[in-house]
């Protein structure tokens, strides 16, 4: 199944070598230095009927939010995705409250990750998708 995976990561480096990797394995991958195209990140509610992606990998320091106030609006505001599948990444995972991140459902892990902790990432993720599920179509979306 090709998958539909968001990379948000203000480290170019990181964002490129994720974005490679994983298309190597033929999934759809999104990258940016923010969630830009995201409509809860932009103040609203999600109007999708449909998951925009199936794996979100974000990192917890972005310039404007943190990655979990990210998921935790996610939460807030509709979206569709599998919070289970949303990982956040840091440097320094005990800067993150914890129990937020277990109450919301969401995984949390050390940077650097190697390609084959994101390939057990996105194994594990995979098993927790329908495999008839739709995705939006960002196509619509205007960034």
């Amino acid at each position: 199944m090709k998958l539909r995976i968001f990379v948000i990561d203000d480290e170019e480096s990181i964002r490129e070598t994720m974005k490679w990797h994983l298309e190597e394995q033929g999934h759809e991958v999104l990258v940016a230095p923010e969630p830009l195209i995201c409509d809860v990140y932009l103040g609203c509610k999600c109007v999708d009927e449909y998951a925009c992606g199936d794996i979100l990998f974000v990192d917890y320091k972005m310039p404007r939010m943190t990655g979990l106030e990210f998921v935790e609006l996610m939460a807030k505001r509709g979206c569709k995705g599998l919070t289970e599948n949303k990982i956040i990444m840091s440097g320094d995972t005990t800067a993150i409250d914890i129990a937020k991140v277990e109450k919301l459902g969401c995984k949390v892990v050390q940077k650097p990750l190697s390609l084959s902790e994101v390939d057990k990432i996105v194994a594990v993720a995979k098993k927790r998708l329908h495999p008839d599920r739709r995705l939006a179509d960002l196509s619509k979306k205007s960034t």
